[in-house]
């Protein structure tokens, strides 16, 4: 890896980090944007099979970074897209949660966490497009998809265990 791909990678996902909202998997479509789109660095197939590794792994959603840096470029690929990734948002969540915690009752503060809600949302659903981007005619898969989301929406029943149940139907072949 050059110096100049491990900057060109830290400084996009710094920036994907920063402009971030909703959360770490509603900034995937800048992710895809960059590491297929621009600079051919993953397949549409290795970008996929990557989050869906990454979304396997226990810990935080933000670990899907690092892998997809190490898929792209490897150990200092991981490095960039992984502190790339951090910096920004830890340090943006520090201080926003220290003025939300300290202004709470603020009537811009309410309006805030109102209007961006619908953004959050958006984006997380053009995640899921993303993620499903070629199999949109695969009744089967976007059925799961839809009774995923429910269950998310509607229960506190246990993600690890929906991932889990997702993997044993595509490996029993359910989804072809």
């Amino acid at each position: 890896m050059t110096p100049a791909l491990f900057l060109l990678m830290f400084g996009h996902f710094f920036l994907i980090s920063i402009f971030a909202i909703g959360g770490f998997m509603a900034s995937l479509p800048g992710m895809y944007s960059f590491l297929v789109e621009s600079s051919g660095l993953l397949t549409p197939e290795q970008f996929a099979a990557t989050v869906a590794f990454g979304q396997s792994l226990p810990g935080p959603n933000v670990l899907i970074a690092a892998v997809l840096g190490w898929a792209a470029a490897g150990p200092l690929g991981c490095l960039a897209t992984f502190a790339g990734t951090c910096v920004p948002f830890t340090l943006i969540a520090l201080y926003a949660g220290r003025f939300v915690r300290n202004h709470a009752d603020s009537k811009n503060i309410k309006a805030y966490k109102a209007g961006l809600a619908p953004v959050a949302i958006g984006l997380l659903f053009a995640t899921g497009y993303l993620l499903l981007q070629g199999n949109l005619d695969n009744y089967k898969l976007l059925l799961w998809a839809a009774t995923v989301t429910i269950i998310v929406w509607k229960t506190k029943f246990p993600l690890i265990l929906l991932i889990a149940a997702g993997g044993i139907l595509g490996v029993l072949g359910i989804f072809n």
